[in-house]
């Protein structure tokens, strides 16, 4: 398996290759009103309106310098993801895969695995689960009332 590697408060995660959309610098993005609080906005992206979310306060961590926004699938809809800085793409095999220890995602279902890559940890992330399927009904309603 083939993953995007980024960096988050000195943390590397990486999301599978085949989620991947694009990688873009980070861009103006325009607010809109009622949006949760982890969304700072939409862009126009190619012609696509695409939600922006903030992932360092989605996951509680303080404000980041943001370099990168990675454009992704999640579940049919388009999001972009500000992170830190986009690393590499690494082949990970099974063996190197491990579960997370249910202690540790037990508020973010979307930490389900680490991989063991280069004696390091990488925090595998699972875009479909990010948000609850509520949240994202509510994210695809405000693109589509804003546009």
């Amino acid at each position: 398996m083939q993953l995007l590697t980024f960096m988050l408060n000195n943390v590397r995660f990486g999301i599978p290759v085949d989620d991947v959309e694009s990688i873009e610098t980070r861009m103006s993005v325009v607010g809109v009103p009622n949006a949760p609080a982890h969304i700072e906005g939409i862009v126009n992206l190619h012609g696509d309106i695409v939600p922006i979310c903030n992932l360092a306060d989605y996951f509680g961590y303080p404000k980041q310098d943001i370099k990168n926004v990675i454009v992704a699938s999640m579940n049919g809809m388009k999001i972009g993801l500000e992170v830190e800085s986009v690393r590499e793409i690494i082949d990970v095999n099974e063996k190197q895969v491990i579960p997370m220890p249910t202690i540790m995602n037990a508020n973010q279902s979307c930490f389900n695995d680490v991989a063991s890559y280069d004696k390091q940890l990488i925090v595998m992330f699972e875009v479909s689960k990010l948000m609850p399927q509520s949240e994202q009904q509510g994210i695809k309603q405000l693109i589509d009332d804003n546009t």
